[in-house]
């Protein structure tokens, strides 16, 4: 692969971001740093009307103006949609760049509801012109790309999972006398907030709660709290990131989230990286990030079931060998596992006429 091949990379802006594009976007931007230039383009901002439609508009000139600049030089577009509308955004600015500018682009499947889309006559139109205008289709889990297989749709298929570098971090010495239950994400239908905190209302009193997130699901999490009456046994973090985000994992003793909406789970592989028990629920590209030996795994969102479970997490600690799952987490999606990846679909792709 030439080295003075630029990549630009197109995504919601990960400053300011909240859900795991935040914490992928930035890393994917090292990776694609050892085989070229890098550009980022923002296409979406978490702010109002503007923040919406107005870099989306921005980045059909911003695109435009880096082959102006770069004339003679190599291109590669990754383009990051997400879900509803924002795939319909991407889809605009795909065919712009296959069609008008006729540059080559890998288009990276995010969503968590692309069972769901494939399922959907409309939806499932959407996806197929994103996979045809692609280059490349990357899917984060094997899940994903069978997915596709079972659509038709897998013909340009690649998987290359969410890259993620382990942090080393000096665990805490956790006292006797409270548990605390993290679980962490974004606040919406389906992530398993409501069903965790169900589960506290039938653990020992010596179990905390701490919700970390924020979304559209949040003032109906509160209300569910005090229906409970479990407001004095819940810890309400907001969204953290950084330092904070890492004291919340060296406090906690179990992660949980046994959510149905993920399309790979970066608040799982984190958890993990903290040598932290996880319970989840068994959805299938979940499934593929969690070390078996250091999860539990539900069939039922039952709060009975998720509170057993919580409970048997909280006996696995004892046998996590200190950095297990850290290094679990870096053979499988380390800077180096990911980049290899990723630089044999980019060096396959570039040395095509």
């Amino acid at each position: 692969m030439p080295v003075n091949t630029i990549h630009v990379v197109l995504s919601t802006e990960p400053k300011g971001g909240k859900g795991g594009v935040a914490t992928v976007i930035p890393i994917h931007l090292r990776l694609l740093g050892a085989l070229g230039e890098t550009i980022h383009i923002s296409t979406h901002r978490s702010t109002p009307l503007w923040g919406k439609l107005g870099p989306w508009i921005l980045s059909f000139f911003r695109c435009y103006g880096v082959l102006l600049r770069n004339f003679g030089r190599a291109k590669l577009f990754h383009v990051h949609p997400g879900s509803g509308l924002c795939l319909l955004r991407m889809l605009g600015l795909t065919a712009f760049l296959r069609i008008g500018l006729r540059q080559r682009a890998f288009v990276y499947l995010h969503t968590p509801y692309l069972e769901q889309y494939l399922r959907s006559g409309f939806w499932r139109k959407v996806i197929a012109c994103l996979i045809r205008l692609s280059t490349r289709t990357v899917v984060l889990t094997h899940y994903g790309k069978r997915l596709l297989e079972e659509a038709r749709l897998a013909e340009k298929a690649v998987v290359v999972p969410n890259p993620y570098q382990a942090e080393a971090f000096a665990p805490n010495s956790k006292g006797d006398d409270v548990r605390y239950v993290l679980v962490m994400g974004r606040i919406v239908h389906g992530k398993g907030f409501v069903e965790t905190l169900g589960a506290l209302a039938r653990l020992p009193d010596s179990f905390r709660l701490i919700i970390a997130g924020e979304g559209p699901e949040f003032d109906a999490l509160r209300r569910e709290a005090e229906q409970h009456s479990l407001q004095e046994r819940i810890e309400w973090a907001g969204w953290v990131s950084g330092e904070a985000k890492r004291r919340l994992l060296q406090k906690a003793d179990v992660f949980c989230l046994p959510s149905r909406v993920d399309s790979f789970g970066m608040s799982f592989v984190e958890a993990q990286c903290f040598d932290l028990p996880v319970v989840a629920y068994r959805h299938p590209p979940v499934i593929e990030v969690l070390k078996p030996d250091q999860s539990v795994i539900v069939d039922s969102l039952d709060p009975r079931t998720l509170a057993d479970a919580i409970l048997e997490a909280q006996k696995l600690s004892s046998s996590i060998q200190p950095g297990a799952g850290s290094r679990w987490i870096t053979e499988r999606f380390g800077l180096d596992r990911v980049g290899q990846l990723l630089e044999r679909e980019v060096i396959e792709v570039s040395t095509k006429k």
